[in-house]
């Protein structure tokens, strides 16, 4: 029997989990790998002795039973896994997009070993580099993980849409801010409060910055962006916006209109451009997004030719995402290839244009006093733009505020800030606050 020999390098949730599957399944798994036994020769982590205690992984697995490691001891043990030609594969699962791990990406490929790995971070700042260095040394890198954990959505994309051409993404890659914005949805409490619970609970980090300002989903939307359209994630900029500006209001005026708010990464084709975003929408309750709470993901692809697709399923966690982390060792073990970022690239050469170009309708939500007038002002403001109103919801009265409504027809964000600016220079106190949320 051929052993395909790996090692994992960090284990956290993802490397853990990815071990426990690994030895639960085995006679599985070598099954689906062409009869090779999949085997964990070593895991290399800095905290070896409560790695394996956390998992429940035996002790002989890891490259010592101390309980810490010096980095510069990790360091000397990948060196020396790295020099063993018995070792066909390494799985990297420390995360974070610095040069070490850059580094330690090409030291794997460049030592003849298959690479995988769930690092969104890494992918969306050195990607097409890193695949690039890996056909130029003959090697493959598995990244199924990377994008929504468990769902099987880079497999899918790579070779079930080749007959078709992708016209539009729009999903909730992030279960930390789709589990804040649903609590703050169903309890009527403040961003801050619904954050604390998350935390409390183990669904955000005590440091959540990427989650909650966006950067986690422009990650793996970048990566969605270069394998369906071919733009290099480094030649990505798009409007990225988080959760922490949204009121406990904004529910309150979504319901009004039938709709709820969710954060959600978005990125449509028009000819040969393509515009992209991350931030709050306003999903209305007949769209398949609505109804997805908690910490689950959802992407919806729509095709030219097959309509819309939908995917769900748990985007993080430590067998959920291991599952994809052993799926691409699988494949890898059987097949020797996974196709990368660059495999189906189109011959159409698309462009990344600037959002605040995109048509769309919004949601406009002016927190202000109940004034005469103000119906009035925004309304001849908008119109002296261009912009057409298709709707003025119920005002909602939150404290001493008043949150005042208004649905718009398809526009740019330009000319919505220039009706914003145009109401400012009419009557300066009129507005508190203010924000305008794509309707989706």
């Amino acid at each position: 029997m051929e052993n395909f020999n790996i090692v994992i390098i960090g284990c956290g949730n993802v490397g853990g989990g990815s071990a426990q599957i690994i030895l639960e399944n085995a006679t599985e798994l070598r099954k689906r790998a062409g009869g090779k036994n999949i085997k964990i020769k070593n895991i290399i982590t800095p905290h070896p002795l409560r790695s394996s205690k956390k998992y429940n992984l035996p002790i002989e697995l890891f490259c010592s039973s101390k309980t810490e490691l010096s980095k510069a001891q990790c360091d000397a043990f990948i060196k020396k896994e790295l020099k063993d030609p018995q070792i066909n594969l390494v799985v990297e699962t420390i995360g974070g997009s610095t040069n070490y791990i850059y580094n330690l990406h090409k030291s794997i490929l460049n030592s003849g070993k298959d690479l995988v790995t769930a690092n969104k971070a890494i992918l969306a700042k050195h990607g097409y580099s890193i695949f690039d260095f890996a056909r130029q040394v003959g090697k493959t890198v598995g990244y199924e993980a990377a994008v929504c954990g468990a769902i099987p959505l880079i497999k899918v994309v790579q070779d079930s849409f080749t007959g078709d051409i992708i016209d539009c993404v729009k999903g909730i890659v992030n279960g930390t801010s789709n589990f804040i914005l649903s609590n703050m949805k169903k309890s009527d409490i403040s961003f801050d409060d619904t954050l604390k619970l998350a935390q409390k609970l183990g669904y955000a980090e005590l440091n959540p910055a990427a989650d909650i300002n966006g950067m986690d989903a422009a990650n793996k939307l970048k990566i969605l962006i270069q394998l369906i359209y071919g733009i290099a994630a480094t030649e990505q900029e798009f409007l990225v916006k988080g959760i922490t500006d949204v009121w406990k209001e904004d529910f309150m005026v979504a319901k009004s209109i039938n709709s709820t708010v969710k954060n959600i990464a978005f990125a449509v084709r028009k000819k040969d451009k393509v515009y992209a975003c991350v931030q709050p929408f306003i999903i209305k309750d007949d769209d398949l997004l609505y109804s997805v709470d908690g910490a689950t993901n959802a992407v919806k692809l729509s095709a030219k030719h097959s309509g819309e697709h939908i995917f769900i399923g748990q985007g993080a966690g430590s067998q959920e995402t291991g599952s994809a982390v052993v799926s691409d060792i699988v494949f890898i073990a059987k097949h020797g290839h996974i196709k990368d970022l660059t495999d189906n690239i189109s011959p159409v050469k698309y462009k990344l244009s600037d959002f605040a170009n995109y048509h769309t309708s919004y949601l406009l939500i002016i927190k202000t006093k109940d004034n005469p007038g103000v119906i009035g002002t925004v309304g001849t403001a908008l119109g002296d733009v261009g912009i057409n109103i298709e709707n003025i919801p119920q005002s909602i009265i939150s404290g001493k505020d008043w949150f005042l409504p208004v649905e718009v027809s398809s526009c740019s964000s330009i000319q919505m800030d220039k009706a914003i600016g145009l109401i400012r220079k009419r009557n300066p106190k009129l507005i508190n606050a203010y924000k305008y949320i794509p309707i989706g």
